[in-house]
């Protein structure tokens, strides 16, 4: 692997049309500590969210990734925070926390038992050698909950529960999530993060 952080978009069609993929991807580039690498994978409406971000994982020749959705922005300073508290807490997986008009069961405000956990996001900053060992799980739908998200954050969080390695939360809103109808938390009755 070599040195630096791949941000990593997995980009629903319909967003490449309405101009979520343009801001998402402006707001990778305008971060303070600038990625190695950008990699974009269309999820083309026939793998599944679990699929595609699979798909996305095995490219990633970098030794950090960070997760971006394209209906998601970061601070500009989202990576750097994320990579500084990384360093400082030797972890393998950093998130934060981010803006948006809902979550009213609080999941997303507390912090992260890798031992007992609950449903977070995925944007966050995983070494990617533990991403890639973990896996995304093949899913074909986001919902009654986003499979591939609590997936892949149960699989990181039992390698890090069975080999002592850190999951640290940064408690800072450092990026934002966008609410709209063609996400879960854009549909009541979908998802679990309404």
């Amino acid at each position: 692997m070599r040195p630096g952080v791949t941000a990593l978009l997995t980009v629903h069609p319909a967003r490449m049309r309405n101009g979520m993929l343009d801001r998402a991807l402006m707001s990778v580039t305008k971060q303070t500590l600038q990625p190695a690498a950008i990699i974009a994978v269309n999820d083309l409406e026939t793998e599944g969210a679990g699929q595609t971000r699979q798909r996305a994982l095995s490219l990633v020749n970098t030794q950090w990734l960070a997760w971006l959705d394209s209906d998601d922005t970061w601070d500009h300073d989202h990576l750097e925070k994320l990579m500084r508290c990384a360093r400082e807490t030797d972890s393998v997986y950093v998130y934060s926390w981010f803006r948006a008009p809902f979550d009213p069961l609080g999941h997303f405000g507390k912090m992260f038992d890798k031992c007992n956990p609950h449903h977070t996001t995925t944007v966050a900053l995983v070494r990617t050698d533990v991403a890639q060992e973990a896996g995304v799980p093949d899913t074909k739908m986001n919902y009654p909950v986003s499979d591939e998200d609590w997936g892949f954050i149960t699989r990181v969080s039992a390698l890090c529960c069975e080999r002592g390695w850190n999951m640290t939360h940064l408690p800072e809103r450092t990026w934002t999530w966008y609410q709209h109808g063609m996400n879960s938390s854009g549909q009541p009755g979908k998802g679990d993060a309404r």
